[in-house]
């Protein structure tokens, strides 16, 4: 079984993308790339980014349209241009008049033969207040293993999967507050947190702190490199991009 839910096709087909720029509180249109394509989601390319993980964006290609979420952003091998993965809103397979394969194992396994994180994590124990876009009730919690770009959090149950939250960070005596999504689950453990914005202080404050901790290797580069990495499949960026940090 490889790293994808459903086998995907190779395209190159122009396509534009809409949406709201959230940050300047208006709407955009840009010319986009369809890479690949599979029932479940597509990948597409584009000069300029105005969006984050978790907005809505319509996508249209010829006489076909949809509404999609954005689930990832990343950017392309050489960074001259920025990826997007995106699902649709609404359970349904695409088809748009592409012969798509079936539904079934995927024999694609993305090579991890360097670090691919773009920020070093480490082994840190911080005091987390966690708040759910529109909701009141905090959640207090710690932290295990803790970036710049992320955390994992420790709950015994799970948060939805892209639910937008502020969390606060307490740095020694001071209380940070940043936003951040939901990336992961482990169910009866925690959940990951990608931080999408945060102040730049407060940043700086979270780097200084962390760092004097253990640095946690990731496990997956060890277990590839074991078993003599893989060299022989097709690859693409998924390299998370941090966000313009919030106004202070």
């Amino acid at each position: 079984m490889g790293h994808r839910q459903e086998p995907r096709i190779q395209l190159n087909s122009r396509a534009s993308l809409c949406g709201m720029d959230l940050h300047q509180g208006r709407s955009f249109l840009e010319p986009v790339t369809i890479r690949n394509m599979s029932g479940r989601g597509v990948l597409v390319q584009l000069t300029r980014c105005f969006v984050n993980s978790g907005d809505v964006v319509v996508l249209r290609c010829g006489q076909n349209k949809g509404r999609f979420q954005v689930i990832w952003v990343g950017e392309t091998s050489d960074g001259r241009q920025k990826q997007l993965g995106l699902q649709p809103v609404l359970p349904a397979n695409l088809s748009w008049g592409f012969d798509l394969p079936l539904a079934g194992p995927d024999n694609y396994r993305r090579p991890r033969v360097q670090e691919r994180r773009r920020h070093r994590r480490f082994s840190r124990e911080l005091s987390v207040e966690l708040r759910v876009e529109n909701s009141r009730m905090s959640i207090w919690s710690s932290t295990s293993g803790i970036s710049e770009g992320g955390c994992f959090a420790h709950m015994p149950y799970v948060l939805p999967i892209s639910a937008r939250l502020n969390i606060a960070l307490w740095l020694g005596e001071v209380k940070v507050w940043a936003e951040g999504i939901v990336v992961s689950n482990l169910s009866g453990s925690g959940t990951g947190i990608k931080l999408i914005a945060i102040p730049e202080e407060g940043r700086q404050r979270l780097r200084g702190l962390i760092e004097s901790g253990p640095e946690v290797t990731d496990r997956r580069v060890a277990l590839e490199e074991s078993l003599g990495g893989v060299s022989d499949v097709e690859t693409y960026s998924e390299e998370m991009e941090w966000v313009t940090p919030l106004s202070t």
